[in-house]
């Protein structure tokens, strides 16, 4: 979880000889690649999220290895600068930090599961690219048939949740990434900068979830409370996924059969109108 802007200044300093490779990257926004219509606020809050989390695998790299160090570090700097440029009324850092305050108190529900979907999606797109699979795992249709099956009787399964609904955002949140990377099994990784954003992406959502939208569950009604539950679920059983080196179609599954149905409901996302 990001801290305050005093931290990411100070982190930056230490990434400062990183800020050039900026101009070598196209400008424009990443486009949301799930079918929830964006919210610009919901977008910043999730750049500045993933940025923070390049940063510290940056600094949990160094200097062990200096090859991922840079390469989390230039993704840092590609983040940051595409959250400044989202809003055209931020000119300077003093406009980015009262954009990063309002994001950062922003009650709104429905912003911070978009803001879940957000970062879902970039797990998505990192796991694809450090296994070097050629096709969007954020695409629904890329799934096969007998997954598309099994993800529709999952979504509407009216099963009983096993755990109940419960709260750690005060607890510390280890990572995993560390005692992988002790395992020297990467064979079938291609980008292991990839896969070390993907895991510390899970965890952060984990996070994210416990601490934005996990305490308001308990003044909702039955339905979104059990959709609140399966989410929850949801994202520990993909950060298992992920640790495992399930199969993309695996993953898909969770999350367009399980996971995004529930932040649609549990949370009132708007699809996106089909053009």
């Amino acid at each position: 979880m990001i801290k305050a802007q005093i931290a990411i200044s100070a982190q930056l300093c230490v990434l400062g000889v990183f800020v050039s490779v900026v101009n070598a990257y196209n400008n424009s926004i990443p486009v949301d690649a799930h079918n929830f219509s964006p919210n610009s606020l919901s977008t910043f809050i999730s750049l500045a999220h993933e940025a923070d989390v390049e940063l510290s695998l940056a600094n949990s790299n160094f200097p062990s290895n200096i090859t991922l160090a840079l390469y989390h570090g230039k993704n840092a700097v590609k983040l940051l600068d595409d959250a400044y440029r989202l809003d055209d009324h931020i000119i300077d850092d003093t406009d980015f930090i009262k954009k990063y305050n309002e994001a950062q108190n922003s009650k709104n529900t429905t912003i911070q599961g978009l803001v879940v979907a957000n970062i879902v999606d970039q797990i998505l797109r990192e796991y694809g690219k450090a296994f070097g699979i050629h096709y969007d795992l954020t695409n629904m249709s890329n799934m096969n048939m007998n997954m598309s099956m099994n993800m529709q009787n999952m979504s509407n399964s009216d099963s009983v949740i096993s755990s109940p609904l419960s709260c750690f955002s005060n607890e510390p949140f280890y990572s995993d990434v560390e005692k992988n990377e002790n395992n020297n099994n990467y064979t079938d990784i291609i980008n292991f900068d990839k896969y070390q954003s993907t895991q510390k992406l899970s965890e952060s959502v984990i996070q994210i979830f416990n601490s934005r939208l996990c305490p308001l569950a308990e003044s909702t009604n039955n339905d979104n409370k059990t959709a609140v539950i399966r989410i929850q679920d949801s994202l520990i059983d993909l950060k298992k996924l992920l640790n495992n080196k399930a199969s993309a179609q695996d993953i898909m599954m969770l999350v367009h059969g399980n996971l995004h149905p529930n932040l649609q409901m549990a949370y009132n996302l708007k699809l996106k109108l089909k053009q």
